[in-house]
């Protein structure tokens, strides 16, 4: 079975569980990009991080430093090494490993409060260590309709949504690796988790969210789906 032929039947069961008919998304215009700012691993001990780390249901209106948002993507989803590997010398690793160290996962910065950025929906790009900035229009609706709870549409400074390329899953694995690319957005989770609470962040993973709502905000591509959203911001 080719990969274009699994990730048909994977989009198949990806609609039956969440019980929608595919949404096609339109491309969003913007493509500006924007180069983060270097920055330093947060000096926290894994442990005592490990010890703070939970879920947040309420954010302050302080708005988050460009270096701080840049330091949650970088060390939690940006490039931990380079190796060579299918076909070339300089292959990238990321922080959240993945199966076969393929570049399934993907992150969205939706922003509403981040000093230096408009507010608006950016993608990572994690080997340029940069944003690429997708729109520059309140995300503020698109959240209300993508999130089931009130709470993380408007508190949180910022969303970062992950999500999966099933194209790239499927050109190497079998259908079954549909559960497995849930798996490796649980470690990214886990990261995002992580590297907040290190730089002092508030933080929640949600679930609860729809999955057509979520790929009409970011502009996703029918073989691209939404996997978890993480609230962020500063704790109220």
């Amino acid at each position: 079975m080719s990969g274009r032929e699994t990730t048909e039947r994977a989009l198949a069961v990806h609609r039956l569980l969440n019980a929608q008919l595919p949404v096609p998304a339109e491309p969003l215009p913007m493509a500006r990009h924007i180069p983060l700012p270097d920055v330093h691993p947060p000096k926290a001990g894994l442990v005592a991080t490990l010890a703070r780390r939970h879920s947040s249901y309420s954010f302050s209106d302080d708005p988050l430093a460009l270096s701080v948002l840049s330091a949650l993507l970088r060390f939690s989803m940006g490039v931990q090494r380079f190796v060579p590997a299918y076909g070339v010398e300089q292959y990238p690793l990321s922080m959240a490993p993945s199966a076969g160290g393929l570049d399934i996962l993907r992150a969205y910065a939706v922003v509403r409060r981040v000093e230096g950025l408009d507010h608006g929906v950016y993608r990572y790009e994690p080997t340029s260590h940069a944003l690429v900035q997708l729109t520059d229009t309140d995300p503020g609706p698109g959240l209300e309709r993508a999130y089931l709870q009130e709470e993380f549409v408007w508190q949180p400074a910022a969303s970062v949504a992950i999500t999966a390329r099933l194209d790239v899953a499927f050109d190497k694995y079998p259908l079954r690796h549909y559960r497995t690319l849930h798996v490796d957005s649980g470690v990214a989770v886990q990261n995002l988790y992580l590297v907040a609470t290190a730089l002092g962040l508030a933080g929640c993973a949600v679930a609860g969210f729809d999955d057509a709502a979520v790929g009409t905000l970011l502009g996703l591509a029918e073989n691209e789906i939404p996997t978890m959203l993480f609230a962020t911001g500063h704790p109220a």
